[in-house]
């Protein structure tokens, strides 16, 4: 008894292909009309998708493109974290990259989303590029916030006492 699945490959002739076989396809298989091409129709021409889609895709990509500052910040707010309130060397590097990297990728902005702007689609841009904007400046808020737990920003009114005048008496006693 042989089984319905074994296949003698010595006696088939190469020059025939699949159709001089009778074996049945595997159950759940289904041949897809990509499948279903023959040589001649594959060669040199690629399906593309229309236009709308493209755009489609474009928009989708650019909405991935403005969410990636919001998934460092999790990982900057645990680095500032796990550096301490000390001012010391490290916590100083870690916030000072808070800043510069927020502002090197805010000047190129455009830069990030040029390859997602096609005529149609340059309104649709807008959001995206205000919320890519947008989580780069919590990054910087972060280095807001930490530079503000070190005690580097001047919030209290003894850090202004330079800045203002001494008071002048009027009455003096002699006791």
């Amino acid at each position: 008894m042989t089984n319905k699945w074994s296949i003698d490959f010595a006696s088939l002739d190469p020059s025939r292909g699949r159709s001089q076989v009778a074996v049945q396809d595997p159950p759940g298989f289904a041949l897809s009309s990509s499948q279903t091409h023959t040589k001649g129709n594959l060669k040199g021409k690629k399906d593309a998708p229309p236009t709308t889609d493209q755009e489609t895709l474009k928009v989708k990509k650019a909405w991935e493109a403005a969410f990636s500052p919001g998934k460092s910040i999790p990982m900057n707010a645990f680095m500032l974290w796990m550096s301490g309130s000390g001012v010391t060397i490290f916590s100083v590097m870690i916030t000072g990259m808070l800043f510069f990297s927020p502002i090197k990728a805010l000047m190129g902005v455009d830069s990030v989303f040029e390859r997602y702007e096609s005529p149609k689609n340059k309104r649709q841009l807008l959001v995206p590029k205000m919320v890519y904007i947008l989580l780069q400046l919590c990054t910087m808020g972060l280095g807001l916030y930490k530079c503000s737990s070190m005690g580097l920003l001047p919030t209290a009114t003894s850090d202004w006492l330079a800045f203002m005048e001494p008071k002048t008496v009027t009455e003096y006693s002699i006791f």
